[in-house]
């Protein structure tokens, strides 16, 4: 039971804008889920997608699970992630 990984256009720039060696471990940790059964997702209050912690850096993801997928919607330092969810 695998899940497909589908990147926003908002988080493919957001990963470019961070420090390379930084946004290699986050992709690498991100690819994993791929080949994950169960992912442990923290649901963002108030909002209707979910959190993932990479360090000093947050990636927020929409899940579908009927579907097996998974949408990375935006990878935000933690200082200004919940100021810049939109």
């Amino acid at each position: 039971m695998s899940f497909e990984l589908i990147w926003t256009h908002k988080a493919k720039k957001d990963l470019k804008a961070i420090d390379k060696k930084i946004a290699r471990r986050i992709y690498e940790e991100i690819e994993v889920f791929k080949s994950q059964k169960n992912i442990f997702l923290e649901k963002v209050k108030g909002q209707e997608f979910y959190k993932y912690r990479i360090g000093k850096y947050r990636v927020f993801i929409d899940k579908y699970p009927a579907s097996k997928k998974l949408v990375i919607l935006r990878i935000i330092h933690r200082k200004k992630a919940y100021k810049n969810l939109n």
